[in-house]
């Protein structure tokens, strides 16, 4: 797939009902809009569903509204439609079949209800390490976590191979009594995975494993993952209108998150290999999630697909293409050649030794894409002390007049 070389529309708005800002996209889609980030506290469509599937009807934001420009949805009932209440009450109930499909993508960047940090520290953050990571991205090995709790422990394996389509390296755990909220928490969310898929009972607010325990939010943000993507088989877990939300503290409130993909509601993505395959031959999330609700809405989007998918919502920027960094970063050797930059000993500890083939800048980055230290380095081996450092995932990052680009990604241990 060729690099998307559309132009790029900030507009900054204050609309208060949803029905403004969806009319503002399609004027803009008339004009040519592919998909939108919709940042801040930009206004929310709200539905309410009849049970469709032995699950309870629900009230739950759909930010689909915004993807459908031309489907028609109606606010026909008082409550849910089975209540029989004709009238009015905010909340979309009734869809006319026919063109359901997307015309654009369409992406959510809300820290607002986090509580952890500001809401514009939050952004500005994140928005440094999408910056740091379209120019460095990660060195590999690129590795995938498809981690399946008990009551989806069957299917695994199929779960897998869908995201083998863009992670050939997938570790997939399925086992009964290994997945649980302490393996999760000690043996999986610590390792430098970049993009990890859960597939558990959940809320917006906590993973809710069998066995417990239950991973929390705040659990979430004392381990601070490493990875980078999240697709959340995990009911509710993106429910971005709800304080702490899981999937919005995985992408914002850590030092390494970039995206999320998953649910407002029960549900959450099925069919995986329509997602995935895309985001393999190198689309970006956006691209990649509308084809997906194309496909799913393909010959009529039916009762037990809303009730599975309507609450579905991207979190984070939808033009980051994931699968861009397996190509390898600027300068990166071919196969058999020497790296102009390798790292001796990983973990290491206190210290790192490297091995630098070309003389040129170099900076130590940590998880999040900072630089915390930058020097002129020759060529040769060079050791350099980092024992005031916090133990973590690090990048080394050598810029040579001769050898363009290098990295060198390493884990520092405290002994």
């Amino acid at each position: 797939m060729e690099p998307w070389t559309g132009e790029v529309l900030v507009a900054e708005m204050s609309y208060s009902a949803p029905e403004s800002l969806r009319a503002w996209l399609f004027a803009q889609h008339a004009l040519g809009l592919e998909g939108a980030v919709l940042v801040g506290d930009l206004p929310t469509a709200w539905v309410a569903l009849d049970d469709a599937f032995s699950r309870s009807s629900e009230m739950f934001p759909a930010d689909y509204f915004y993807m459908d420009l031309d489907g028609v949805w109606q606010d026909n009932w008082m409550g849910y439609p089975s209540a029989g209440d004709p009238g009015q009450d905010g909340k979309y109930d009734t869809w006319e079949q026919g063109s359901l499909g997307p015309e654009i993508f369409c992406a959510r960047i809300k820290t607002s209800n986090l509580t952890v940090g500001t809401e514009a520290g939050l952004i500005q953050d994140y928005l440094d390490r999408v910056h740091q990571w379209r120019i460095y991205g990660d060195p590999g090995p690129h590795q995938a976590l498809c981690y399946v709790d008990n009551d989806w422990a069957t299917w695994g394996e199929d779960f897998a191979r869908s995201m083998k389509l863009l992670y050939p390296d997938t570790e997939m755990i399925n086992d009964l009594e290994q997945t649980c909220g302490t393996d999760y928490e000690e043996n999986r969310l610590p390792v430098p995975y970049v993009w990890i898929s859960p597939f558990v009972h959940s809320g917006p607010t906590v993973h809710q494993w069998n066995p417990g325990p239950e991973t929390l939010w705040s659990e979430i943000l004392s381990i601070d993952p490493p990875a980078r993507f999240y697709n959340l088989f995990a009911c509710s877990n993106a429910r971005f209108t709800t304080p702490r939300n899981m999937g919005s503290l995985y992408t914002f409130a850590t030092s390494s998150g970039l995206a999320a993909v998953g649910s407002t509601k029960s549900g959450s993505m099925l069919d995986f290999d329509y997602f995935y395959q895309p985001l393999g031959e190198g689309a970006m999330l956006g691209e990649a999630y509308s084809d997906w609700f194309e496909f799913i809405t393909s010959g009529g989007f039916t009762p037990y697909e809303m009730s599975w998918h309507l609450g579905m919502v991207l979190i984070g920027d939808p033009t980051l293409r994931p699968a861009a960094e397996l190509a390898g970063l600027p300068g990166a050797p071919e196969a058999g050649e020497a790296s102009a930059l390798s790292v001796a000993a990983n973990p290491c500890a206190g210290s790192v030794l490297l091995t630098v083939r070309s003389a040129g800048d170099l900076m130590i980055l940590d998880i999040s894409g900072r630089a915390v230290l930058s020097i002129q380095a020759a060529a040769g081996d060079l050791a350099l002390d980092l024992d005031g450092l916090p133990a973590g995932v690090y990048t080394a990052v050598l810029r040579s007049p001769s050898a363009g680009t290098a990295s060198a990604r390493f884990t520092l241990l405290h002994i």
